[in-house]
């Protein structure tokens, strides 16, 4: 049909949007943190629980596909790491840190799933690579460095988004078989509701003791955009731009969340720019690029 957008340009702007949405993430995490009746564990168990509520739903409308009686073990420890340990540890690492550190941080997963394939699968590690790991772990170390001397970010924080990106490198490195076996909506739903079932008797008791009218407006609606679109909306544009785009590509619009993070941090007044950031921002980038990068330099 003349006028319509072809398929590859609907998948870059999926992408693009996922990675804006994403980007986003850092900064609205930290106004529905902003009073302190919602903490970061809090809002994690909402993200999971209410992202669990919206696959199921959107499952009834698509075809069903059954999981293979054998799978059930690794996709329960596939849920404990890609959306158990990553989500909570991301979401409570940003209640001490800053936005813009936990975003980029967030970028540094295909550094650490390559560390790790090196370390258990043997894949080799080319200059390229090493290269880009060595970049990366400056960046690191620079916004590390700089949170210990009050530039906006916190150590442990950093560390707790740092964590959650080893479990998400986890979740990509041993279990891509799984990945690559079923759909999206279907893995998604049994994914989330796994990590739910685990969630709520431990954080069930203090969820019901959260003050809701105490929340503001803005916290409201914050909380809301976690769960709906952070993570939810995400998850399905994301899916998207893979299906109509290489990997590479799709990867490469990771280097936007953090200018969108420390964007939308500085101008909402919930985080601050440094040249140690900037610096920081920088040398992670470069460094993904190197490793996601297939031809050498």
């Amino acid at each position: 049909m003349r006028g319509s957008l072809s398929e590859r340009t609907k998948g870059h702007l999926a992408a693009l949007a996922a990675a804006c949405l994403f980007g986003l993430m850092s900064p609205v995490c930290k106004l529905a943190m902003g009073s302190g009746v919602v903490d970061g564990p809090t809002l994690a168990a909402m993200r999971v629980c209410g992202s669990a509520c919206m696959f199921w739903l959107v499952s009834l409308f698509v075809r069903g596909q059954r999981i293979r009686r054998r799978d059930w073990p690794a996709l329960i420890a596939m849920s404990l790491c890609g959306m158990g340990l990553n989500q909570f540890l991301y979401v409570t690492g940003l209640q001490y840190t800053s936005p813009t550190n936990g975003c980029v941080i967030g970028t540094s997963t295909p550094i650490v799933a390559l560390m790790l394939s090196a370390m258990f699968l043997k894949m080799r590690i080319t200059w390229q690579r090493g290269g880009g790991i060595v970049l990366a772990c400056c960046g690191a170390l620079l916004l590390l460095l700089g949170s210990a001397h009050g530039g906006g970010g916190n150590v442990s924080g950093d560390l707790l988004c740092l964590g959650s990106q080893l479990a998400a490198a986890c979740y990509f490195v041993f279990f891509g078989r799984l990945i690559r076996r079923y759909r999206v909506i279907t893995l998604m739903k049994w994914l989330f509701t796994i990590s739910a079932v685990v969630a709520l008797p431990i954080f069930g008791p203090h969820l019901a003791e959260v003050h809701w009218a105490e929340l503001q407006a803005q916290e409201w609606w914050s909380c809301a955009y976690v769960v709906g679109v952070g993570t939810f909306v995400c998850y399905l544009l994301l899916n998207a731009g893979q299906s109509r785009l290489a990997p590479p590509v799709v990867a490469a619009y990771n280097y936007v969340q953090p200018v969108v993070a420390a964007t939308a941090g500085v101008l909402w007044g919930v985080d601050m720019l440094t040249w140690q950031k900037c610096l920081a921002i920088l040398l992670i980038v470069c460094g993904v690029r190197m490793v996601t990068r297939k031809k050498p330099a």
